[in-house]
């Protein structure tokens, strides 16, 4: 028994490398910026809401607009629900770039715009997880493998 690799069957993946690669890296770059996202509300002094520069808000409300449709449109669940938040987030944000606010009001919608961020990765992250282990299984053991039992 020693010295010997115990072997546990191959892994297969049901779907073609270019989705699989791009899903894994689109997994860990949503991780790292959850991390980020996370780090900043605990630690940062982050007191604006506001969209800054002409071109930000046109593309956060074209992101805006693509949620909305995802929303709609996608079949997985998580995804809509991930959707919906962001869609939230973006919408709040866009929408307190316009008005003005008191200072106390600016903070909590701050840690409210964080939390339906975040909780956004969270689900995307989620339906990723979900969608490698649809995809992604172990092959079982042949009988050579197994020691001819």
């Amino acid at each position: 028994m020693r010295g010997r690799l115990r072997r546990f069957g191959e892994v297969t993946v049901d779907s073609d490398p270019t989705t699989t690669v791009m899903s894994a890296v689109l997994f860990i770059v949503l991780g790292l910026i959850l991390a980020h996202n996370i780090r900043q509300t605990l630690w940062g002094t982050n007191n604006h809401v506001a969209i800054k520069g002409t071109l930000n808000r046109l593309a956060d409300a074209f992101a805006l607009i693509y949620c909305l449709v995802f929303v709609f449109r996608w079949p997985n669940r998580l995804v809509k629900i991930g959707c919906a938040l962001a869609a939230a987030d973006l919408s709040l944000r866009l929408f307190l770039t316009y008005l003005r606010i008191s200072p106390n009001l600016q903070s909590v919608l701050v840690v409210a715009c964080s939390v339906a961020y975040q909780a956004s990765l969270v689900t995307f992250l989620i339906a990723i997880a979900h969608w490698f282990r649809a995809v992604v299984r172990r092959a079982p053991l042949s009988s050579e493998e197994r020691g001819g039992r």
